[in-house]
């Protein structure tokens, strides 16, 4: 059984099972009563961006039989392509998340990309690991189709969003906003940010700042298709968190509505 470890627990969020739990049930936000087709949700510790994230997977509350297509920016490793890896499972404190094997191996053989099945991108990577506690407490049990990107087109992304985001599966996108800034200057960028994802405007988005831009592009054009309707649905920065706001990191989450 091939199980990818968790690397930040004890860092970004507890590693005691327990603890994790009570963390996560505080920080859930209230249930929709319309279920997202997808999120985009921040990745930093939870001490930062926790309620923020909280705020967005609450709205799956009380949803059954869903799995999840996760995206994520690769921090570590550079590489040309996306990578899935071999993984059967990913693993945090509180259990085993089942990865759909069955559905990335028919991906595969209809695009057949380089590197796809690359563990190294994920072995320190954190973008889609903080994202699972969260589905974990929500969902209890669910699939994932977890996808780390390097240097990647947004149109080929756009592709993997279609290929898996049918019969009951949402998307995550994962990202955090604006780095180092003053928490005024951050707040100012963001704002495009948000604009151009809730108007499902490309060119509004080129003046937003976020690790995980390319991703975001992918579901913008995605959700063109789809006639989807994005709304934001909590901001804030590392300030509201810690005060200090002469260097902050913004923090953005969205929920895409049929």
């Amino acid at each position: 059984m091939k199980v990818r470890k968790p690397t930040v627990a004890g860092s970004f969020y507890p590693r005691d099972p327990e603890k994790l739990r009570e963390t996560v049930y505080k920080l859930l936000g209230n249930a929709s009563s319309k279920v997202p087709v997808g999120v985009i949700a921040p990745h930093a510790g939870y001490a930062y961006s926790g309620k923020v994230a909280g705020k967005v997977y609450g709205l799956f509350r009380g949803s059954k039989g869903l799995s999840f297509l996760l995206i994520g920016p690769s921090h570590f490793v550079d590489f040309v392509g996306i990578s899935f890896g071999d993984y059967e499972f990913f693993e945090t404190p509180l259990g085993l998340v089942k990865v759909d094997r069955d559905r990335i191996e028919a991906f595969l053989m209809k695009f057949n990309p380089p590197r796809a099945l690359d563990n190294l991108p994920h072995l320190k990577e954190h973008s889609l690991e903080v994202q699972l506690p969260f589905l974990q407490v929500t969902m209890g049990e669910f699939s994932i189709i977890p996808v780390l990107y390097g240097r990647v087109k947004p149109e080929f992304l756009l592709e993997v969003i279609e290929f898996f985001c049918e019969y009951g599966t949402c998307f995550v996108i994962s990202s955090d906003l604006s780095h180092y800034y003053t928490d005024e200057i951050a707040r100012r960028i963001d704002a495009y940010c948000h604009e151009g994802i809730t108007k499902l405007d490309q060119e509004i988005l080129e003046k937003c700042e976020a690790c995980g831009k390319v991703g975001i592009l992918s579901v913008l054009m995605w959700s063109k298709r789809k006639n989807l309707r994005p709304e934001l649905v909590a901001y804030a920065t590392s300030a509201d968190a810690y005060g200090n706001r002469d260097m902050v990191v913004g923090y953005g989450g969205y929920a895409f509505f049929s």
